[in-house]
């Protein structure tokens, strides 16, 4: 049985000061407040894409190919004259389906492997991180091709390359707090109480080193977005008609000195939303480790 204050880890002892003070912090960052209303934008607009967009994103009329933007067709028409805007409006759906998905993917696998080379140590430390190191020898995007070439291409394979992909990150951002919090007098106390490894690593050891996961994840996510629309834009990501925006960069490619807005309008919406979890992501690591403010 655990005691009340031997095994009381920091990480449980927070209070609601502690979340006022890391909120006010983050309200005072305006680059981050203008990436948390673009990510929280996505959202909305991801969830109520049927009621924003006009028209359906993969059903057009030859009769209305390559359109300028009018008061018919807010962003133009594409070659085959689907609206532009209805399709960016749905490619958000995917976009924030890749990016919760292929970060939950690489975050759940690499927390677990991280804390467990952290925590044990020995063989085990080293047999993982040596796999991670090989990982981390390839660039990222020449991996997700190289697995994408294995899985066959599709947006759930693209998925779960770009997940794989971003495990290392993770496991070798856990694994170095673990190795200090692990030595630390309320992780000692647990193991005199007769703790189980498991209940000590999950309990009380991981909690307090999630801060920089959350905020690799945030950023993760962006970089999860522009892999998956690189990997569209290659052909291996998404597959027509879906209305992915690194695949509608791809099919307007061929249009773009003629008719630039059919490549300018998604390329738009990548950086931006990228842009939106990047400035989110340094706000919650500035919010959450005010040291970085002296």
């Amino acid at each position: 049985m655990d005691h009340p204050y031997l095994t009381r880890s920091p990480g449980e002892q927070t209070d609601n000061a502690t979340g006022t003070m890391f909120w006010l912090r983050l309200r005072r960052n305006r680059a981050a407040m203008v990436g948390l209303t673009i990510t929280a934008s996505l959202i909305l607009v991801a969830v109520f894409a049927p009621q924003i967009a006009p028209y359906s994103p993969t059903v057009g009329s030859i009769s209305e190919q390559l359109q300028g933007p009018s008061r018919v067709h807010f962003l133009g028409t594409d070659d085959l004259g689907r609206d532009i805007f209805s399709r960016i409006v749905y490619g958000s759906r995917i976009t924030l389906q890749v990016g919760i998905l292929a970060v939950g993917i690489g975050l759940s696998i690499g927390v677990i492997l991280g804390a467990l080379a952290g925590f044990f140590g020995g063989k085990l430390d080293s047999f993982i991180m040596r796999i991670m190191d090989v990982m981390l020898s390839f660039p990222s995007i020449l991996l997700a091709i190289a697995m994408m070439a294995m899985l066959g291409p599709g947006l759930v394979n693209a998925m779960i390359a770009i997940g794989v992909i971003a495990i290392p990150n993770y496991a070798r951002l856990v694994r170095g707090p673990i190795l200090a919090v692990k030595e630390t007098e309320y992780v000692e106390a647990a193991k005199a109480l007769g703790n189980p490894p498991g209940r000590i690593l999950f309990r009380h050891v991981l909690p307090n080193v999630f801060s920089p996961v959350i905020v690799q994840a945030t950023l993760g996510v962006g970089s999860a977005i522009l892999e998956a629309a690189a990997l569209g834009f290659l052909g291996l990501g998404a597959q027509r008609p879906q209305p992915e925006w690194g695949l509608m960069l791809a099919d307007g490619r061929a249009f773009l000195i003629a008719y630039p807005y059919v490549c300018t309008f998604p390329g738009l919406a990548i950086m931006l939303v990228v842009l939106g979890f990047n400035l989110f992501g340094d706000g919650l690591r500035d919010a959450l480790d005010p040291r970085l403010k002296l």
